[in-house]
């Protein structure tokens, strides 16, 4: 068995749609756990 490793050049790169996807999902995450801390530091 070959060791895989990451290279720039990888066959299985995500393609642009899937990448913009994950992209909103990380941002919609953040935004989600700051108004979560914003809650919190509220109701404290």
């Amino acid at each position: 068995m070959k060791t895989t490793r990451s290279d720039p050049t990888d066959p299985i790169a995500l393609p642009a749609s899937s990448r913009r996807i994950s992209s909103i999902m990380i941002r919609f995450v953040g935004l989600l756990f700051l108004a979560v801390v914003v809650m919190a530091l509220a109701w404290s």
